[in-house]
């Protein structure tokens, strides 16, 4: 029999592993396999195809909306008229959303770089006894995920 289970990379991976050898399962019978994470960089257009859930134009056209009504109000009493300052404001709406959008997309691509952890998957080959013991092990070391595959040797 097979239990696998998925864990981040911690301190509780390591005592997982420990404690599993003491119980009397060989270092030979356990698997531990890192994975590696996707390092690609936000896009700042989605296409047709895929989306990474971020939008890049709801601000600025939130901020446009607001700046333009705001020109056109005040446009009746400045000197070029509601037309024209409704159009100022809507292209510093514009700028102005543009701008704090990508200062929030920028960091939370700096923060997303120093949080992501690699997974590890650990694959351990016992007994149909001692399944049981290994699946409550890796539970209590937080384990992400915990599943058995039983191979039948006929």
């Amino acid at each position: 029999m097979h239990i696998i289970s998925t864990f981040d990379h911690s301190i509780y991976l390591e005592l997982a592993i420990t404690e599993i050898e003491m119980k009397g399962i060989k270092k030979e019978n356990i698997l531990a396999i890192p994975i590696d994470k996707r390092n690609e960089d936000i896009r700042l257009f989605d296409s047709i195809h895929s989306s990474d859930g971020l939008s890049l134009l709801d601000l600025p056209s939130i901020l446009a909306v607001i700046c333009g009504i705001f020109g056109e109000i005040y446009g009746f009493v400045l000197k070029w008229g509601p037309f024209l300052w409704g159009l100022i404001g809507i292209l510093i709406g514009i700028v102005l959303g543009l701008t704090i959008k990508l200062i929030l997309i920028r960091k939370s691509k700096n923060k997303s770089k120093d949080r992501r952890g690699t997974e590890v998957v650990l694959i351990i080959e016992c007994t149909d006894t001692q399944s049981d013991m290994i699946k409550s092990i890796l539970w209590s070391n937080r384990a992400l995920g915990v599943s058995s595959l039983s191979l039948n040797k006929n």
